[in-house]
């Protein structure tokens, strides 16, 4: 599919031509000829060619397989969407399988829900697998408003299926407010996943610093990131008391009136630097090195120290502790 979508974006000035030149003619011809005729170098001719017969507008006429004629676009069209739509068919079909299995025991599910003790309102996810099953749930079932803290770490899931989540939700009108870290503003990943959620209706804001993952659903339920042990998939946890997730939307609240407002159009850490500069310092007051300062920060080592040199030149100090002393001297950071 990507191949495929890459050859559409390759539809340019130049290829067309060299359709409409065969259009106009009833075959392709030689390269070289098309290419003197069209002023345009044999190379690229030939890559149109190719991109034409990638994309059905181009086919063998039938008894002259070398001889290449154009196709109606309409026609070539069908015959590349007709087996995407045959697979769209064919997954509809799989899922509807698939609810209708798994709704057939939901009876006898409730059955035994009845006759056991009431859940527990914490719930571990042993794994990726666990938490993106409860967090589809939670996402369909989410009424009002979602909430996440999404720091820079090793996601839940991978960016597009995030996406495909959260845009569903903004679909149905529920709000969503997020949380990243300013180092998202320089990642281009991120930063194109950010934006997309932004035009459909998404607020985002960044800040310097944040814990661990953290998504709440209409004030209900929380799922909170856990680390795992080394080389073990990372899980989560549920929450479902009512005082847990009230606690934890307060936090939500207390990091959300003290970020960065972040829009679509800003670039880079547009906004954001006198923050990010203050939190590197306060770090290296405490202490921190710069490895330490990045993977709080949640940007590479090399950045980090970008900004260090940076807040160096600022403060005019030719030293980290010289740094230090002159930033608790103006206020920058605490002098405790």
């Amino acid at each position: 599919m990507g191949g495929l979508s890459d050859q559409l974006r390759a539809l340019d000035e130049d290829t067309a031509s060299v359709y409409f030149r065969a259009l106009h003619r009833g075959h392709i011809g030689k390269a070289h000829d098309v290419a003197d005729e069209l002023g345009l170098d044999p190379r690229t001719v030939e890559d149109a060619i190719e991109r034409l017969t990638r994309l059905h507008l181009l086919r063998p006429e039938p008894g002259h397989l070398t001889n290449l004629v154009p196709v109606n676009p309409e026609i070539a069209a069908a015959s590349l969407i007709s087996p995407m739509e045959t697979e769209i068919h064919h997954r509809r079909d799989l899922i509807t399988g698939i609810r209708a299995q798994m709704h057939s025991l939901m009876h006898g599910y409730d059955e035994v829900q009845r006759t056991r003790k009431p859940a527990n309102p914490v719930e571990s996810l042993p794994d990726g697998a666990a938490v993106r099953g409860s967090l589809h749930m939670a996402a369909e079932a989410c009424e009002r408003e979602m909430l996440s803290v999404e720091p820079n770490a090793p996601s839940w899931a991978d960016l597009d299926d995030t996406l495909t989540r959260n845009l569903a939700m903004l679909e149905r009108g529920v709000r969503l407010r997020m949380l990243y870290q300013h180092s998202a503003r320089a990642d281009l990943p991120t930063r194109g996943h950010i934006k997309k959620l932004i035009a459909a209706g998404a607020s985002v804001r960044t800040t310097p610093q944040l814990p661990n993952h953290l998504v709440i659903f209409d004030g209900e339920i929380a799922f909170m990131s856990r680390p795992g042990e080394a080389g073990a998939a990372p899980g989560a946890v549920a929450a479902r008391d009512l005082s847990v997730v009230g606690f934890l939307s307060e936090v939500f609240e207390h990091l959300w009136n003290s970020a960065t407002p972040y829009s679509a159009t800003d670039l880079g850490y547009q906004g954001a630097t006198d923050e990010i500069q203050h939190a590197i310092v306060t770090l290296l007051a405490q202490g921190f090195t710069d490895e330490a300062v990045a993977r709080r920060l949640g940007m590479s080592v090399r950045t980090c120290r970008r900004h260090i040199g940076a807040l160096l030149q600022n403060l005019s100090a030719v030293s980290r502790f010289q740094a230090g002393i002159r930033a608790a001297a103006s206020g920058y950071v605490d002098a405790r």
